[in-house]
C-alpha cells in the first residue's frame, strides 16, 4: 500500500491543486465501493463510466485526497491533472521504482491466468508474493496490482492483456519486470490487431521491454518463438517445452486431472495436477521454468502445482442435480474453443457443446466460427447448440436466448456434460447460474 502525501504525487503527476498545506494518505483507489479510510481517490474516467460522478461517495468512503481531471463537487483538496488515468499510471510506476520484489510479468493469447495462478501458488511456499488479482490485467489494473505493492514482498507476479499494439509495452513501463513469459500467441483478440504478424510482435513487446539483466521465458512450442528471441532485449533465455530441459511426459489424462512427470532441468517430478485439459501442462511448465528461474525448490514447484488457485468459468466441473457442467464461460477464443471441446471428450455419457459467439475477431470472425463449428462437428459430441448473431456460423442449433437453451437441455438432455462456452459478452456465465439453482 501507497504511504505519501499530496506534496510528492503533485511532483510525480505534473499537478495542479490551491492546497496551502501538505495531505498525508494511505492507499491509492479507483472505486467507491471499497473502504477508502485515509486514501488517495483517483477519479478515472472510461467509456461507460466515469469516477467523476462519485466523487462524493469517495468522500463519504473515507477518502482524503482527490486526483480528476474536471471540476467536481467535493469539500475534499483537490489536485487537478490533464488525464487521471495517466496520472494513475505515473504514481504505479513511481510505486514500483521505490519498491524490489522479482517481478514476473505474463501474457498471452490463452493460459495466462491459470500460468499466474499456479506460479503464484509455487512462489507462496518460497516466499511474500503479490500477484494479479483476478483478470485485473489492463492499462487499470496493472497499476492497481503495483499499488498495493508492500515492502514485504519479494516477488510479484504481473497479468498482462493486450488488444491493440503497445499496450503490453505501456504495462511493462509501469510493472518494470525482471522474467517475462509468453504462454502462447493465436488468433484472439485478432480484431483489434488485424493480422496475426502484429498480435504476434504485440506479445512480444513483453520481453523487447526487459532490461540485459532480465531474464526471457520462451516456449520452443510456439511457431513464434524465434520472433520473440529477435525481439529480446535481454541476455538470458530460459525454454520449456520441446527440445528444452523443461518439458512434460508420461502424460495421462482423466476426467478432472492430469498425472505427468515434469523434467525440470534433469529433475525428474511425478506431478498430479488437478486441473481439465491437456492444454494446462503447457501452463504448468511455464509456471515451473520461472520458478525455476527463481530457485524455487523443485518439491515446492510440486506441491504448488499440485495445489493451483482455480478461477471461475474457466473450464471448472460442477456437478449438478440434472447434468454435469463443464464451466468455461469466462471468455472464448478459437484456440480456447478447440482446447474446451477437446476437454469435454473426456467425459462419459452423453456430451453437449453449448457455444456462444467468440469477440473481436475482426473480419474473419465469420470464417473462425465456421472453422470451429467444423471441429465441433468432427469430434466425438452428441449435440452442438449455439446462442448469439456470429455463433449462428457454427451451424448448431441456434437459440434464441438462454431461457429457451435451459428449457430444451431440461427438457431433453438430463444427465449430460455440457460444456458452456462463450465471449464474455455472451454471459452464458447466466446459463450455469440457472441450471446450479434448479
Amino acid at each position: 500500500m501507497l504511504l505519501s502525501n499530496s506534496k510528492n504525487i503533485l511532483d510525480i503527476v505534473n499537478g495542479y491543486s490551491s492546497l496551502e498545506k501538505t495531505v498525508d494518505f494511505k492507499g491509492v483507489y479507483s472505486d467507491t465501493r471499497e473502504y477508502l479510510n485515509d486514501g488517495l481517490f483517483i477519479a478515472l474516467e472510461g467509456e461507460n463510466f466515469d469516477g467523476h460522478n462519485f466523487v462524493k461517495n469517495a468522500e463519504k468512503a473515507g477518502a482524503k485526497l482527490i486526483i480528476a481531471h474536471k471540476k467536481v463537487d467535493t469539500t475534499l483538496p483537490v489536485i487537478m491533472v490533464s488525464n487521471s488515468e495517466k496520472a494513475y499510471q505515473e504514481i504505479a510506476t513511481w510505486h514500483r521504482q521505490s519498491h524490489s520484489p522479482k517481478v514476473i510479468a505474463i501474457t498471452g493469447s490463452n493460459g495466462k491466468t491459470s500460468t499466474k495462478n499456479m506460479l503464484h501458488s509455487i512462489l507462496t511456499l518460497h516466499g511474500k508474493t503479490h500477484s494479479t488479482k483476478g483478470n485485473l490485467n489492463n492499462h487499470l489494473g496493472v497499476p492497481k496490482t503495483i499499488l498495493q505493492l508492500i515492502s514485504e514482498h519479494q516477488y510479484c507476479v504481473v497479468e498482462m492483456g493486450a488488444n491493440h499494439q503497445n499496450e503490453i509495452k505501456l504495462l511493462c513501463d509501469i510493472a518494470k519486470p525482471d522474467i517475462s513469459v509468453v504462454t502462447n500467441a493465436n488468433n484472439a483478440h485478432l480484431g483489434g490487431f488485424g493480422s496475426i504478424e502484429k498480435l504476434v510482435k504485440a506479445k512480444g513487446e513483453i520481453y523487447q521491454s526487459l532490461g540485459h539483466k532480465g531474464v526471457s521465458i520462451i516456449n520452443n512450442d510456439s511457431p513464434h518463438s524465434q520472433t520473440w528471441i529477435e525481439m529480446s532485449n535481454s541476455n538470458k533465455f530460459i525454454y520449456f517445452g520441446t527440445n528444452s530441459n523443461i518439458f512434460a511426459d508420461n502424460i495421462h489424462q482423466r476426467e478432472q486431472s492430469i498425472d505427468f512427470n515434469l523434467h525440470l532441468n534433469g529433475d525428474v517430478i511425478d506431478i498430479n495436477l488437478p486441473m481439465i485439459g491437456l492444454h494446462q501442462i503447457e501452463n504448468a511448465l511455464a509456471a515451473s521454468a520461472c520458478a525455476s528461474e527463481l530457485d524455487v525448490d523443485p518439491l515446492l514447484i510440486k506441491k504448488g502445482l499440485e495445489n493451483p488457485i482455480t478461477e471461475k468459468g474457466r473450464l471448472n466441473l460442477i456437478k449438478c442435480n440434472d447434468f454435469n457442467i463443464l464451466d468455461d464461460s469466462y471468455n472464448a477464443n478459437p484456440q480456447s474453443m478447440k482446447v474446451a471441446i477437446d476437454a469435454l471428450l473426456n467425459f462419459k455419457g452423453k456430451k453437449i457443446a453449448v457455444l456462444g459467439s467468440m469477440a473481436e475477431l475482426g473480419n474473419s470472425s465469420e470464417q473462425l466460427h465456421q472453422e470451429i463449428g467444423d471441429y465441433a462437428r468432427q469430434s466425438d459430441l452428441d449435440f452442438i447448440f449455439s446462442i448469439g448473431k456470429e455463433a449462428k456460423y457454427y451451424q448448431g442449433q441456434n437459440f434464441p436466448d438462454i431461457e429457451s437453451l435451459y428449457r430444451h437441455l431440461k427438457s431433453h438432455h438430463l444427465g449430460a456434460t455440457i460444456l458452456i462456452k462463450g465471449s464474455r459478452m455472451m454471459k452464458l456465465d447466466r446459463l450455469v447460474d440457472i441450471i446450479q439453482k434448479q
